[in-house]
C-alpha cells in the first residue's frame, strides 16, 4: 500500500510540474491527464472507487479530451521560443504568496477549536443517495457548465476556421 501510494504520488507531482512547465500544449495536456489518472489511483487507495471512476470519466474522459480538441484546432501548438520571457524573482514571488497565504489562514487555524473526540455521523453510502445529494441542488449549474463548454468548443472551431476562409477569399 505504501509503495503504491509513493509511486502514484511521485507520478502525480512530476506530471503536474510537467503540465505547468512544458512549452508544447499537447504534451502539457497529456501530462495533465496523467496527473488526473494518478489522482484516480490515489482515490482507489483511499477506497473511494466511485470518486476514482468519476475522476477518470469527467476529468480524463471529458475535460482532457475537450482541451486536446481545442488545442488541435489552434494554429500554434508550441510556444514561440523568441518571445520566451525568463522569470526573475520567482523565489520572491513564492515567498510573498506564502506570506499572504499564512496571513489569511493562520488566524482561522488558531481560532478553530477542534473536538477532542471524532464526530461520527450516520451516513447512507449508497450510490443513489450520493447521486441525489450531488444532482438535486446543482443540476441546473451542471447543465449550464455543459452548455458553456460546448460553446467554448464551438468558439474554438470558429476561430480556427475563420482565418483560413479569409485567406481563401483573398486568393479568389
Amino acid at each position: 500500500m505504501i509503495i503504491a501510494f509513493s509511486i502514484l504520488s511521485v507520478i502525480a507531482v512530476i506530471s503536474a510540474l510537467l503540465a505547468v512547465r512544458l512549452r508544447n500544449l499537447v504534451h502539457a495536456t497529456l501530462t495533465l491527464m496523467a496527473f488526473f489518472v494518478a489522482l484516480a489511483g490515489l482515490f482507489i487507495l483511499l477506497m473511494a472507487e466511485f470518486l476514482a471512476a468519476v475522476q477518470i470519466l469527467v476529468y480524463v474522459g471529458a475535460v482532457g479530451i475537450l482541451i486536446l480538441f481545442a488545442i488541435m484546432l489552434t494554429q500554434q501548438v508550441t510556444g514561440n521560443v523568441k518571445e520566451h520571457i525568463e522569470a526573475h524573482g520567482a523565489l520572491w514571488g513564492l515567498a510573498g504568496a506564502t506570506a499572504v497565504l499564512l496571513t489569511l489562514l493562520l488566524p482561522a487555524i488558531l481560532k478553530t477549536a477542534l473536538p477532542l473526540q471524532p464526530v461520527v455521523e450516520t451516513i447512507d453510502p449508497s450510490v443513489r443517495a450520493l447521486g441525489l445529494n450531488l444532482m438535486s441542488p446543482y443540476a441546473i449549474a451542471l447543465q449550464v457548465i455543459a452548455l458553456l463548454l460546448t460553446a467554448a468548443l464551438l468558439g474554438a472551431v470558429v476561430i480556427a476556421i475563420s482565418p483560413e476562409k479569409s485567406e481563401e477569399e483573398k486568393k479568389s
